[in-house]
């Protein structure tokens, strides 16, 4: 232990600190190496959640400069520009379901995703991905992009009717 006694008057500070041996040492730098892993693992989960849940994509189609911004927001406030791309590098907006297929889940089971891309020539833009139940909403934006903007870029549709097998029991 270690202490220090200040007396002026009219007050006694006594200030005691405890001293701490090897083993104790040895435990704080245990104790901050794992804290620090778990903590790298803990904000890295958090951060790709926060992201999902309150980030918003937002696409500029500026036709004056005949350009295409896609900024990531959060919260309406934070707005970082994610990339730009002109009207001459869209090869077209694709409207299609090729993301569905088998899902496990208690069993193989078909889940339908629907999603519109700006495919460009060298990769492609997602604008959005839905499940089968928001599939209304999603052609509602797809024919709005159309109306709006079907004058510059070309339009493609490319839905493919899957069939649902039948459960069958197999006899295993």
């Amino acid at each position: 232990m270690k202490y220090n006694i200040d007396d002026r008057k009219p007050d006694l500070i006594l200030n005691v600190e405890a001293t701490f041996t090897l083993i104790d040492f040895t435990a704080l730098i245990v104790c901050f190496i794992l804290g620090f892993i778990f903590a790298v693992f803990f904000w890295i989960f958090f951060i790709a959640v926060f992201i999902k849940v309150f980030a918003s994509h937002e696409f500029i189609f500026n036709t004056d400069t005949y350009s295409v911004t896609q900024n990531i927001r959060w919260f309406s406030y934070l707005k970082i520009k994610r990339r730009e791309f002109s009207f001459g590098e869209v090869k077209c907006i694709r409207f299609s379901n090729e993301e569905s297929g088998n899902v496990l889940q208690e069993t193989m089971k078909l889940k339908e995703w629907f999603t519109i891309d700006i495919i460009l020539k060298s990769n492609f833009t997602r604008i959005v991905k839905v499940p089968e139940d928001e599939l209304p909403h999603a052609d509602d934006l797809y024919l709005v992009l159309k109306d709006r903007i079907g004058e510059f870029f070309k339009f493609e549709t490319d839905i493919v009717y899957i069939e649902k097998p039948e459960s069958e029991e197999t006899g295993f």
